[in-house]
């Protein structure tokens, strides 16, 4: 499946049809990437990994009127802020483009076995909460290049790329990447 596919996949799996936040988008297409081993350039960034071929692609959907994109504003102490500090939230739907497209994705031989690995993921309780998906993806890009890792390890390198991580944070996506056969434990 093509770059685009995948996004209109995960966009239209979402509750309602609607994926709330690009950072949210970015980290569950890292996942599916991983799962389904296609290499997408991700590269550690701000928030995580991040793939430049993923936000250029959004964009063309977004230009082409395949997804419809709505942005909201909050105040700065609004509840709705993130860790991050985003002040903005695009929302992603299909467009009358996406879902005419629709079906015929539907058919690719390939389907089943993405949406299989998005239900996977998408299963999992923090799959719709942006920032421990995307300290899950920290977590998990380290582990990927380091290899085995202690907690302090993990944290050493986040600090490297100049990711705030605490051992709660690990501790609290451990269960997700287990879950998803990204990482073991010992206690596992």
């Amino acid at each position: 499946m093509y770059t685009i596919d995948i996004l209109l996949l995960v966009v239209n799996s979402e509750d309602r049809g609607e994926l709330r936040g690009r950072t949210l988008l970015q980290k569950k297409v890292y996942f599916l990437s991983v799962l389904m081993e296609v290499n997408f350039d991700f590269t550690a960034h701000r928030y995580g990994p991040y793939s430049s071929v993923v936000a250029g692609h959004l964009d063309s959907l977004v230009a082409h009127g395949f997804l419809n994109e709505k942005i909201e504003s909050f105040a700065t102490a609004s509840k709705d802020q993130n860790v991050f500090g985003e002040i903005r939230r695009h929302t992603y739907s299909l467009a009358e483009g996406g879902r005419e497209v629709w079906s015929d994705l539907e058919e690719e031989p390939d389907f089943p076995k993405w949406k299989a690995a998005l239900e996977l993921i998408n299963a999992q309780p923090i799959s719709n909460d942006f920032n421990k998906l995307s300290i899950a993806a920290k977590v998990h890009y380290i582990v990927n290049w380091r290899g085995k890792s202690t907690i302090g390890e993990v944290r050493q390198v986040a600090e490297e790329y100049g990711w705030d991580v605490s051992p709660e944070d690990i501790e609290s996506v451990l269960s997700f990447l287990t879950k998803l056969k990204l990482v073991t434990t010992d206690e596992s």
